[in-house]
């Protein structure tokens, strides 16, 4: 019989957490991309505006 370094429960649990992890950074390359193509057609302004679109769109969406 083969020993597994990890049970079941902690396999599902490490599962879910790359899951959330893989979510995140999938959402955060959407805010990114949203806000590079704000910034390439000029809607938001530069500098500070800019910013606080990344930060309102960081808060709503990932939290």
């Amino acid at each position: 019989m083969r020993n597994f370094e990890i049970g079941p429960k902690e396999a599902g649990a490490n599962h879910k957490a790359d899951k959330q992890a893989n979510e995140r950074a999938a959402l955060e390359a959407a805010i990114n991309y949203a806000l590079q193509c704000a910034r390439e057609t000029d809607i938001l302004g530069t500098g500070d505006a800019l910013e606080a679109a990344r930060q309102n769109l960081s808060r709503a969406v990932l939290s």
